[in-house]
């Protein structure tokens, strides 16, 4: 349980959740309760009434599950963006009021309007909707979090002028992320090893990174290094400049590698590392490896069980850049997509301002020729209250393009964004163009649709292209076109629906599609889901070494899987999975047995049927957190031989007082916070709880930038005979700070001594005990007990007694305290004087 300051009430969210699911958990197990709710029924209210429950829990819950009213704890994530918890009040029909506490949280603006007036200012309704009716409320009681989709004009500015935000501090860190698996098979072996490294420092407000990949796949290794960059904001300008190995981020242009320097808008300093709202989402038929290319640079690379995956968050070179997908499962059979990036676009719009880069670009597609000067600078600017436009140039030697942009909301609900390019090839002469449109809207209800289209004439070029001479195959498979479309549909009813499509065309005629749908609906005591994945369509050359080895194979290549399954509760966090799936010929159905057994152990055990080849196979999985990294182990075991899995992830802090260790990874804007010397003390920031070392230290891993934090230490993992003199801080940080919160503990000794006069008989009730300098400590209360509230050294006691005599009681601490006990016990003799 959480503890909160004096002000705050001492309510957490661990606190709540079990209060209200033991309550649900109550309804159901009551007898003859559970069938008198059926499909589209109401509560048996009789029952109800009998059981002693309020028949009004039949009409607030009769829909759908819902917050219920009064003030929670939640999880708070903006455009995708987890910022922490946060006091979210809700009205009587379970819907999310915007107070003043909740949009500094999630660093909104404040409308002046207020739909509803609360008991004090700090508790009022502002018509946050009524003034921003594009935005999204996602609300999720199931997993206690509000999630909300706002557009860019609600974000509120960085306060440079206040200046009451934590700024300078200096501390190196240091992330990794190593993860590898071993497959031996009676014919063959394979291994495959991958280290994910970002180093850097933090300094005065300068934030200096290096990011690096080492590969390591059947013994072939190989490097690919990111980027190695300095950055800093400017509150003058009220942009963010960089220096060193950088990829561009106009919003006009594709993202290019380049070494130089770059001015860009302070909006991006508002969104956490990685924060942004693109999905890569598919169905692994084994446990796989998912890579994440963008721009030709390998940015993420994980393991993922067997089923559907979804990845976000993904740390995004650029936001103008196709993502490459790769799905490569233990036996290294691989398969690929495209996630076209007019398809999360919309999702992390241009900051109003301005952008310029130059630099000498770090990749040449032909070696031959020296490395171009690029110079490129755009700018964006509102049109109004709900529309943006932007224009920009890029120009080398020989090169030159231009771009503008249009996005706008229509009718309050629809977002529509367009981008055109043109480019123009001095040396071969030639010209083209490129125009992508995207869409979104919530259509009705719980409804969204989105859309987008993206297509070039075949002389358009790409910067890395200009000058370059193509042979006819080499154009004819550049893309011409590449489109779209998702449809998400949540009812009550008949459950959560999902449908998302894409497709490329080339000039050659070949295309690629892929498909991703999946239903979900969750019964009384079961969750069903439906999945299908597929890359279905034309001819197209498979994204493997032969492509990169300039061979192409143009086979046809439909790929269905389809998947349904069946979870069933067990009670606390563990779960039954049950499943059938299908590709191609091939059908397989297993079933996995999964728990999370606390804080820090999570596993699966599962056993699976090839029913074609009528081959069994055997898996298992155990998740880590031993407080201070982060460690993933598996086993396989199948007809063909056996596998192993590993991941290990972290991070690491240097900092005045030493080396500090992280189980999450360090961002731009990170911090340590110390409980006095008390180890194992658990603190949740908002990054996700951590513990404290044997120094009393722990990594504060990710702060959000101009925006109040809230961090708060669990009084039940402290020692008993440790009280907090305030268990919350709330702290603003500037970008790039380094940030120390302290807080301030009280050692204390509690004993409950049972106290006798010299004849045995224990002090009388109401007796008063003094301290050496004559102060007043307590009362004795009956049998003779004294209880003292610290007792850290030797003392004598002086106790008067009702006859007007006093006695003197002599106490002895002597052995080392029991920090696990709230008190201990004693006796005395109070010796007369």
């Amino acid at each position: 349980m959480k503890n909160l300051s004096s002000n705050t009430p001492a309510v957490s969210i661990r606190s709540r959740r079990p209060t209200l699911l033991i309550g649900f958990a109550t309804l159901w197990s009551l007898p003859g309760l559970a069938p008198a709710l059926e499909l589209g029924e109401g509560f048996d209210l009789a029952a109800l009434t009998t059981h002693g429950i309020d028949p009004k829990v039949s009409d607030y819950f009769r829909s759908a599950a819902r917050f219920r009213e009064g003030v929670q704890v939640v999880g708070l994530r903006v455009n995708g963006n987890p910022l922490g918890s946060v006091d979210a009040r809700f009205d009587a029909q379970g819907q999310l009021c915007f107070t003043p506490g909740l949009l500094e949280k999630a660093g909104l603006v404040q409308p002046r309007a207020v739909v509803r007036k609360g008991a004090s200012p700090d508790q009022a309704c502002h018509d946050f909707l009524g003034a921003f009716p594009t935005t999204m409320v996602r609300l999720r009681p199931g997993i206690d979090e509000v999630a909300l989709v706002v557009p860019t004009q609600s974000l509120r500015e960085p306060q440079w002028e206040a200046g009451d935000f934590a700024q300078g501090g200096a501390a190196a860190m240091f992330n990794y992320d190593v993860l590898g698996f071993d497959n031996r098979s009676r014919s063959e072996s394979s291994r495959f090893v991958s280290a994910y490294t970002e180093a850097g420092f933090n300094l005065g407000d300068w934030i200096v990174r290096s990011r690096q990949f080492y590969v390591s796949d059947n013994g072939d290794a190989r490097t690919e290094h990111l980027y190695a960059f300095a950055q800093r904001d400017l509150a003058v300008l009220r942009s963010t400049f960089q220096v060193g190995q950088l990829s561009s981020n106009n919003p006009l242009f594709g993202g290019i590698q380049l070494s130089g320097v770059q001015f860009s808008p302070d909006g991006q300093s508002r969104v956490p590392a990685g924060g942004n709202n693109a999905v890569v989402e598919g169905l692994a038929q084994s446990q796989s490896r998912i890579e994440v290319r963008q721009s030709g640079v390998l940015i993420h690379s994980t393991l993922v069980p067997e089923g559907p995956f979804r990845l976000t968050g993904l740390p995004l070179l650029n936001g103008t850049s196709d993502l490459e997908v790769s799905v490569i499962d233990v036996r290294g059979a691989k398969r690929s997509f495209v996630v076209p990036a007019a398809s999360f676009a919309g999702a992390a719009p241009a900051a109003p301002g301005y952008y310029f880069s130059l630099g000498k670009v770090r990749e040449n597609i032909d070696a031959q020729a020296p490395s171009p000067v690029v110079a490129m600078g755009s700018g964006t600017w509102g049109l109004g209250r709900e529309s943006s436009a932007g224009f920009g140039l890029l120009s080398t030697d020989e090169y030159w393009s231009a771009g503008g942009t249009l996005s706008s909301v229509f009718f309050q609900r629809v977002a529509v964004g367009a981008r055109h390019n043109v480019s123009r090839d001095g040396r071969n002469a030639v010209s083209g163009s490129r125009s992508s449109v995207s869409a979104s809207s919530p259509v009705y209800a719980n409804i969204d649709v989105n859309f987008s289209a993206t297509t070039q004439t075949r002389g358009y070029r790409e910067v890395l292209e200009a000058g370059r001479s193509f042979k006819a195959d080499e154009l004819g498979s550049r893309f011409k076109n590449q489109y779209t479309a998702g449809m998400s549909w949540a009812d009550p009813t008949l459950g959560v629906f999902s449908l998302g499509y894409s497709r490329s065309a080339q000039f050659d005629r070949q295309t690629a599609e892929h498909v991703f749908a999946s239903w979900n609906k969750s019964f009384s005591h079961v969750d069903v889901a439906l999945i299908a994945d597929s890359q279905v369509g034309g001819t197209r050359p498979r994204r493997d070494a032969s492509v990169a080895a300039g061979r192409r194979d143009s086979t046809v290549d439909n790929d269905l899987s389809v998947r349904l399954q069946i979870s069933v509760p067990l009670g606390g966090d563990r779960r039954v999975n049950s499943y059938v799936s299908r590709r191609g010929n091939q059908s397989r159905a297993g079933t996995a047995l999964s728990e999370r057994v606390n804080d820090y152990v999570n596993y699966e055990v599962g056993v699976e049927r090839d029913l074609s080849a009528r081959e069994q196979a055997v898996r298992g999985h155990v998740d880590l957190l031993p407080r201070y990294t982060r460690v993933g182990l598996g086993v396989s075991r199948d007809a063909q031989g056996t596998g192993y899995t590993g991941q290990l992830q972290g991070g690491i802090v240097a900092h005045e007082n030493g080396l500090t260790f992280s189980p999450y990874p360090v961002q731009d804007t990170f911090g340590i916070v110390s409980v006095g010397d008390i180890g194992s003390a658990k603190v949740e920031p908002p990054q996700g709880p951590v513990w404290t070392d044997f120094t009393g230290q722990a990594v504060i891993a990710g702060l959000p930038a101009y925006a109040n934090s809230r961090v708060e230490v669990q009084t039940q993992s402290l020692p008993r005979r440790v009280d907090l003199k305030n268990g919350t801080q709330v702290l603003a940080a500037g970008r790039g700070s380094f940030n120390t919160v302290a807080f301030d503990v009280v050692t204390v000794r509690r004993v409950l001594l049972t106290a006798s006069d010299q004849h045995g008989q224990p002090l009388p009730q109401g007796a008063s005990v003094f301290g050496q300098d004559g102060r007043f400590l307590t009362s004795v209360v009956g049998e003779g007990m004294i209880f003292l509230n610290d007792v850290n050294e030797s003392q004598s006691l002086r106790v008067s007694l009702p006859d007007s005599s006093t006695c003197q009681l002599s106490l002895d601490p002597g052995t080392q305290p029991d920090h696990d006990k709230f008190y201990e016990t004693t006796t005395a003799v109070c010796h007369g004087r």
